[in-house]
């Protein structure tokens, strides 16, 4: 902090009229105020005797996390009048718990952040609160002649602050619109404790990715408190939950904690009819450095959160996913996630909401974009989407993840860090389809998928099918067909559960014929790629597998789609007969199927 609030010459403007986040404000003399994040009746019901902690509900809830003052000015200096209230006990504990796991960690913490045009801004704080700023870009430039710049300053998350002018040196000081909002309602996680600066919280970093205002109840200790929802005057575009951390530690019977859960859904449901609902349930806690009190409690609001969310409409979030199992993420060492936690927290919920708040239809036009520019190594899950299979789940720039159900996953990503936020949220640890190398050590340690599969990729890229002799006699299999192919079928333990009658029902199965006994027959595998290639073995060396790959490429041509077929690396005879057949092979680097030991299917 400096010593002396360099003096502004210029415009004056009240900073109430430049607040995005807030739900009211508490007028104070001589023309300072509060801004507040919590209504007046929730305040009543939080520092009530039904409330838990009611002393520190009253104290976090003065706090003014997510709260931010928002202009566009072309000033080449601003300051703003601000004072910051003590710091409430909750804090100060939380504190001290992060300066037992680095003792240099607290001096690094930032009151305020600044963002010029979506950049962080370097301000100066004086010993009452008062922030001033350089504008570097209009840096020598006379007052009034500079370019318009939008500010974004982020009030603290730890703190309640009270606040009176903007003064800037420019001619114009105007108010940024105000945006949708997203509603976020939590505990001392939700609230940002021990994120490094208030911008730096999960919710902070979520409402930027949504290009939405904030409206952030998150306070420290709390839990399910029924009758402490808010009522804002305008529909949120998503509300977001993140209580039940605190359960570890409270001595609450099993019956209580229902109820007051129940309840306080019940009433989210009712003020929120018709907004997205997200419940997120507790992160990965570090029990070996902070053991619970609890732990029943916990896997009983886990298995709670999951059946009243169903039973809402609400989208469940398994929170033990939306951070690593990684001490170093946690600014304490166990609970309370530090700047890097904060940003994997708030990119895995982004993931998730994105999916649930978009169409799939949209979703699917938007991965085509993407992988039109992709390399060839996407060209399975590009195809997948061209034909309608499976569900794309993520179709961002860094990432494009299709669920098939179990057996038939298939990820593509650029970044390593996006590869591993699919994987956490989105993979089930059954089957998955690896295309490329990025996240692959990953999968391995997330999900346990330690068996590895490499594959080469062919690809008939001819717009005419190989020349068939019209003499074969090479048939569409229907259901008839089903015992004869198992019991021919070399790798019969593929066709559970009903996958070979599927098939057979949509016409993908061919069969060859001599004399009208079935010697020999093709499919395809649900991803669309060409198998369950078989002749039998006294017909073999007659160009019947040929004809099969021939007549199967021929039957996808005239459907419009791009024949291919997936190869194991060590299958010299398959990939040989690609080849001759006129496919182009992609090397096994750039495909591999994974599958964890206890859903094996080989």
């Amino acid at each position: 902090m400096a010593d002396q609030l360099p003096k502004v010459q210029g415009m004056h403007a009240s900073a109430r009229d430049y607040l995005h986040g807030a739900v009211g404000i508490e007028r104070l003399r001589g023309g300072w105020f509060q801004p507040l994040r919590f209504q007046p009746q929730q305040m009543r019901f939080l520092g009530s005797v039904a409330a838990l902690h009611p002393g520190q509900f009253r104290g976090m809830a003065a706090c003014a996390s997510g709260i931010t003052l928002e202009f566009v000015t072309d000033a080449s200096t601003v300051s703003i009048g601000a004072r910051l209230m003590p710091a409430p006990q909750g804090t100060r504990f939380v504190m001290g718990e992060v300066a037992k796991a680095d003792a240099d960690l607290p001096d690094l913490f930032e009151d305020f952040s600044v963002e010029v045009d979506g950049k962080a801004q370097p301000y100066r704080q004086y010993p009452d609160g008062s922030l001033y700023m350089d504008v570097e870009a209009n840096a020598g430039r006379l007052p009034g002649f500079g370019d318009p710049h939008t500010f974004r300053v982020w009030l603290p998350a730890l703190t309640g602050v009270e606040l009176s002018e903007i003064v800037c040196d420019g001619s114009l000081i105007e108010p940024v619109p105000a945006r949708r909002t997203l509603l976020v309602l939590g505990d001392s996680i939700a609230q940002g404790y021990a994120a490094s600066a208030p911008a730096n919280t999960w919710a902070a970093r979520l409402a930027k990715a949504f290009d939405a205002d904030l409206v952030n109840q998150g306070i420290g200790a709390q839990v399910f408190q029924p009758f402490t929802v808010p009522r804002l005057s305008e529909s949120p575009f998503a509300v977001v939950v993140a209580y039940g951390e605190n359960y570890r530690y409270e001595n609450l019977s099993f019956s209580r904690i229902e109820s007051d859960i129940r309840a306080y859904l019940a009433e989210l449901a009712s003020v929120f009819e018709d907004v997205p609902v997200f419940i997120v349930s507790p992160l990965w806690h570090n029990e070996q450095a902070n053991p619970s009190s609890n732990l029943e409690s916990l896997a009983f609001v886990q298995l709670l959160l999951e059946e009243l969310s169903a039973e809402h409409g609400f989208c469940f979030v398994d929170g033990s996913h939306l951070i690593d199992a990684d001490p170093a993420l946690f600014a304490d060492g166990y609970e309370h996630p530090a700047d890097a936690g904060m940003a994997i927290v708030a990119d895995r919920l982004a993931l998730v909401m994105n999916g649930w708040l978009t169409d799939e239809s949209e979703r699917r036009e938007r991965a085509l974009e993407l992988l039109a520019k992709a390399p060839m190594t996407a060209f399975p899950l590009a195809e997948q989407i061209r034909r309608g299979i499976g569900e794309v789940r993520v179709a961002d720039d860094r990432s494009i993840f299709l669920y098939d159900g179990p057996y038939n996953q298939t990820l593509y990503a650029s970044d390593r860090h996006a590869a591993r936020d699919v994987l956490s949220m989105f993979v089930d640890p059954a089957t998955l389809c690896m295309l490329g190398r990025v996240g692959l050590r990953d999968a391995q340690y997330i999900l346990g998928m330690h068996r590895l599969t490499p594959c080469y990729l062919a690809v008939y890229e001819k717009s005419e099918p190989p020349a068939l002799d019209p003499k074969l006699d090479i048939r569409v299999l229907d259901g008839s067909f089903a015992d004869a192919i198992r019991e021919l079928y070399t790798g019969v333990a593929h066709l559970g559960g009903g996958a070979l009658e599927a098939l057979l029902d949509e016409g993908k199965m061919l069969g060859a014929f001599e004399k009208d006994e079935l010697v020999g027959f093709i499919g395809e595998h649900p991803e669309g790629a060409f198998g369950l290639l078989e002749v039998v073995p006294e017909y073999r060396r007659r160009k019947w597998a040929s004809a099969l790959l021939a007549a199967k490429i021929a039957q996808h041509l005239a459907r419009g789609f791009v024949p291919w077929s997936e190869i194991w690396a060590d299958n010299a005879a398959s990939l040989k007969l690609h080849e001759e057949l006129g496919f182009t092979l992609y090397p096994s680097e750039g495909m591999t199927f994974m599958n964890t030991p206890a859903y094996d299917q080989a």
